[in-house]
């Protein structure tokens, strides 16, 4: 996934606003899709089927890539791409199936060898067939809801604090997704200065309206969307809708993710489960929520689903073989303080702030490093016991421990890649227990 398709992704994690997409390009379109198959439109189509596109010129493969996801861009399926010799067509087949029944909209983003972008970036969808499971897309909203957002967006390049992205660093975003029942002419939104702005309707999924701005500097960002309180005005045919929304001072700009193992994220091993950790979320709690993403191949769940990060969260693992070797993908963490509420079975509201950090994960080869592990210069307190493990840079270490050696299972420790030719084992686990074995080994 291209970094501008990662930053777009964002404005959808908590709201169907997929069109929001075409707010981010900045070049000139020399380069076109030419054909896909299946077409736009088709129905019927396999869960199992490959997708293929054809482009007018060679692209370059490593800035080129396909995604799949709901109409609302709320859920995102992985796939795998092959290109073709001459590097003009793209074949990007499910993992697992997509589900059955259900409209699957694709966008394409990229470029050609020269350097011509994909612009805008092609958008479609086809519908499958029974089977496969899943289900929902558009037109399947049980009420309409409302959000508000104020995001900023940093760079993490080593292993220092992260950096204030020079391009889109203050962003603001309103939404309005309509229940399946309702249609609306127009949405608009009054912000608390009174100033009014039309929410654009999305083309592909039409009962979500959105509005989208991005800014560099923060004093005019805040001077437009300030504090207080705004209001959407929803007209239909049938009947108007006013709801009032407060975005309220209090509400605290979260800090800026840093990943604490940005080392070992540059050589992970795409064949073993990969721990990607991060600095403690100051003030994050449980109602808070932690969003990332790795590409267009790996997320974590959405807020309010079983699985979902809470604030409290510093680490995720990706499992083994979801990477492929070798690849630079773009990465995001997001901290996000939020607010959501009901009005009874009419309308859900949600307002939050979230900062968000873009970094490179990197793979290396299939099977990644390997050495011998050695366990050395044990240290023991009344609390705990430590030791160094003594290993290859870059080398995938799992640390497991017993209280009995001939029974009983190895429990883990701790999971790592270490940065380095060595990295430093704690077992708080030696303040309650009499007896402790350790074990390291590679996946």
């Amino acid at each position: 996934m291209s970094r501008t398709l990662l930053r777009c992704r964002r404005w959808a994690l908590l709201w169907a606003a997929g069109a929001i997409l075409f707010g981010l390009s900045r070049a000139q379109a020399q380069v076109t899709l030419v054909s896909v198959s299946p077409l736009d439109g088709a129905t019927g189509v396999s869960p199992s089927t490959t997708v293929q596109f054809t482009f007018s010129a060679a692209m370059n493969t490593s800035a080129t890539t396909a995604f799949f996801t709901d109409p609302g861009f709320t859920t995102f399926y992985p796939i795998t791409s092959v290109w073709s010799a001459g590097d003009t067509v793209l074949t990007c087949t499910p993992i697992g199936t997509f589900p059955g029944g259900q409209t699957i909209s694709w966008l394409v983003s990229g470029s050609s060898a020269l350097g011509a972008q994909l612009i805008p970036p092609p958008m479609g969808s086809f519908t499958t067939g029974p089977g496969g499971g899943g289900g929902g897309g558009s037109g399947t909203n049980a009420i309409t809801s409302f959000g508000l957002g104020k995001i900023h967006i940093y760079d993490q390049t080593n292993t220092a604090a992260p950096v204030l992205d020079p391009v889109t660093p203050y962003n603001f975003s309103a939404i309005t997704s309509l229940s399946s029942n309702r249609t609306a002419t127009n949405v608009a939104l009054t912000l608390p200065t009174t100033a009014v702005s039309n929410l654009t309707q999305n083309f592909i999924q039409h009962e979500s309206f959105f509005l989208f701005s991005t800014k560099t500097n923060l004093a005019a960002f805040d001077a437009v969307f300030p504090a207080g309180g705004y209001s959407f005005n929803v007209q239909a045919a049938n009947s108007n809708q006013v709801v009032p929304l407060n975005f309220p001072s209090t509400l605290a700009q979260p800090p800026a993710p840093h990943v604490s193992n940005f080392a070992a994220a540059q050589a992970v091993n795409p064949s073993s489960p990969f721990v990607l950790t991060w600095d403690a979320f100051s003030g994050g709690g449980s109602t808070d929520f932690v969003y990332v993403v790795v590409g267009d191949v790996f997320s974590s769940t959405n807020a309010g689903q079983p699985g979902a990060l809470a604030g409290t969260a510093t680490s995720i693992t990706i499992p083994a073989g979801v990477l492929q070797p070798n690849t630079a993908y773009d990465a995001e963490i997001g901290f996000y303080h939020l607010i959501a509420a009901t009005n009874g079975s009419s309308y859900a509201t949600l307002v939050y702030r979230a900062t968000l950090t873009d970094f490179t994960l990197q793979t290396g080869a299939a099977g990644g490093v390997t050495g011998r592990l050695i366990l050395t210069n044990s240290v023991w307190t009344p609390t705990a016991f430590s030791f160094d493990v003594l290993c290859t840079n870059g080398q995938a270490v799992t640390v497991q421990y017993r209280t009995n050696l001939s029974a009983g299972p190895w429990q883990t420790l701790l999971t790592t890649n270490s940065t380095g030719n060595q990295f430093h084992a704690v077992a708080p686990q030696a303040a309650s227990n009499r007896f402790l074995f350790f074990r390291a080994r590679s996946p």
